[in-house]
This record gives C-alpha cells, sequence and structure tokens, in this order.
C-alpha cells in the first residue's frame, strides 16, 4: 500500500483518474480469473454463500468504489499535509467503531500504542510541504473516505467468517471495476478506448498499471482481508500507518526527496505503536 502512492502519482502524470481506475482494475480483474483458471486460488461462491452473496458487493461498493472516489475528491480539494493527518485518525475511529459494534475492546496499553503511531504519522505529515488549501468539499470528502475505510474493516471482519479473503476480494474488484469501467465510458464515449490507448502507450504507465492492479489491489487487499479475518481490527488496522513509513522512504530512494532526523523519531513511533499495539494483545486474542 506504501509505494501505491509512488505509482499513482507516476501514472497519473499520464492520464485522468477513472481511465487509470477503469485500467487498474481491469488488470485486477484479468490477474484473478487468471489465478482461478490456473487453480492456484479457488473460487466457490455456491449455496448460502451466493444467496448472501449482496453483503460482498455491497463491501465492493464500498471498497473501492465509494472510497476511491472520496479519496481522489478529498485530495484534490485538500493540502498533502490535512490528508496525512486525517488519514492518521484512522485507526483510532476503527478500534473505536470495533469496540463498540463487534465488542474488539483493546486494552489501555493497546490505546497508548496507538497514539503513539498516530503521533509519528503526524510528525511526517507536518512536515510535508503542502500547496493549495483545504475546502470544506474536499475536507468532508476526506473524512467520508476515512468512515468508509472503517466500514470496510468492520464488514470484511465480520464476513470473514464465512467467506474466504480471495472470495471478499474477488467479489470487491468486480463491483470495482464495472463500476470504473461505466464511469469510464459514460465520460468519454467511445473515446475511452482512445484515452486508453494513449495511456498505455506509455512505458512507465504500463508499469504502474501492473503493479496498482496486481500487488497494490490483488496481493495487498487479500492480504489485508486475511489480516481482517485473524486480528482484531485494532491490531490490523494499525498496520495502515506502516504505509507512511514506505511511502516516505520510496519518496526518498527513488524521488530523491530529505530525510531528517525528525522523520526517523517519527518512524521510530510509528513502529514502536505497531508492535505495542499487537504485543500487548490480550492472550485469547493472540490464540
Amino acid at each position: 500500500f506504501g509505494l501505491s502512492y509512488l505509482f499513482s502519482k507516476m501514472a497519473l502524470n499520464i492520464t485522468e483518474p477513472v481511465i487509470l481506475l477503469c485500467l487498474r482494475f481491469t488488470v485486477t480483474v484479468v490477474l484473478m480469473n487468471l489465478l482461478i483458471a490456473f487453480g492456484v486460488l479457488k473460487l466457490d461462491l455456491k449455496g448460502r454463500k451466493a444467496k448472501r452473496l449482496w453483503l460482498p458487493v455491497l463491501l465492493g461498493l464500498l471498497q473501492p468504489v465509494a472510497y476511491f472516489y472520496l479519496e481522489n475528491y478529498g485530495l484534490k480539494f485538500t493540502t498533502t499535509s490535512f490528508t496525512g493527518m486525517v488519514s492518521a485518525t484512522n485507526p483510532i475511529f476503527t478500534a473505536i467503531a470495533g469496540a463498540l459494534i463487534l465488542h474488539e475492546k483493546p486494552n489501555g496499553k493497546q490505546w497508548v500504542c496507538m497514539g503513539l503511531s498516530i503521533v509519528g504519522v503526524l510528525m511526517v505529515s507536518l512536515q510535508t510541504a503542502s500547496s493549495g488549501q483545504n475546502t470544506l468539499t474536499g475536507c468532508v470528502c476526506l473524512i467520508a473516505a476515512y468512515a468508509v475505510g472503517s466500514l470496510y474493516s468492520l464488514l470484511v471482519r465480520r464476513l470473514s467468517r464465512e467467506y474466504t479473503p480471495f472470495e471478499l476480494t474477488y467479489v470487491m474488484f468486480t463491483v470495482g471495476f464495472i463500476a470504473f469501467a461505466l464511469h469510464a465510458f459514460v465520460r468519454y464515449g467511445a473515446g475511452a478506448f482512445g484515452e486508453m490507448g494513449a495511456a498505455l502507450s506509455h512505458p512507465q504507465f504500463i508499469v504502474s498499471i501492473l503493479y496498482l492492479g496486481g500487488l497494490s489491489s490483488v496481493g495487498a487487499y487479500m492480504l489485508a482481508n486475511y489480516s481482517l479475518s485473524k486480528l482484531t481490527v485494532a491490531r490490523s488496522t494499525i498496520f495502515s500507518c506502516m504505509g507512511t513509513v514506505v511511502s516516505v522512504l520510496a519518496g526518498v530512494i527513488f524521488m530523491k526527496d530529505s530525510f531528517s532526523l525528525l522523520s526517523l523519531a517519527a518512524f521510530a513511533l510509528i513502529l514502536c505503536g505497531v508492535w505495542g499495539v499487537n504485543r500487548f494483545a490480550a492472550d485469547e486474542e493472540q490464540q
């Protein structure tokens, strides 16, 4: 997930977000069906699973459809530092929702460690040079995006009792593919093919779309769904803070961004927080 920002930025230098999303999830759906065809992964949506398929479809409407649209508009109308600060609060609100709805209550040490990670993310965000301004539309969209992200985590946690991580990922991204493809053709008509062809003529875009559609979608989301099937939402979602570490390191290594001692201190807080939330989980959670 952390590297997805780098590859998304590379791809968006070449095409519009709607074309990027359409092609990204086309790659995702093709790859998932190839995995099924070659027997690498299995898909069984029969019987009771088929009758309750509306729940995984709802999951797909939340993530990626609603989440990606809300986040894109949020990013467009807010500054980078504000985005980082809002995203930092997501593990806290997800943990609170998990405690209220799923009765998965973190203990005191876990809350403290979550706080450490969030402080680390905030430190990184405040160091980010931001241009533009925060509008009400952008703020609302961004907050709504991360609220949707919390609902996604809770729903996956519940659905993991009857669906495998791959089955949930398959339905999610099939819904996403249909939604983003429809949007592309509603907006551009037959010209959507031309837009896609123009984007795919750039080797840099092809590399980006393969990463985003393969590793960042199929790989990362399937692992996230697996994590949510085994861990409480608090323990699983705190790892999202690690995306900040990876994203900043990618910028330093590939984009020659600056790196300071304050960044190092922020990374230490994030890592300690992620370790602590999982280390201090109750014994019954770890079994």
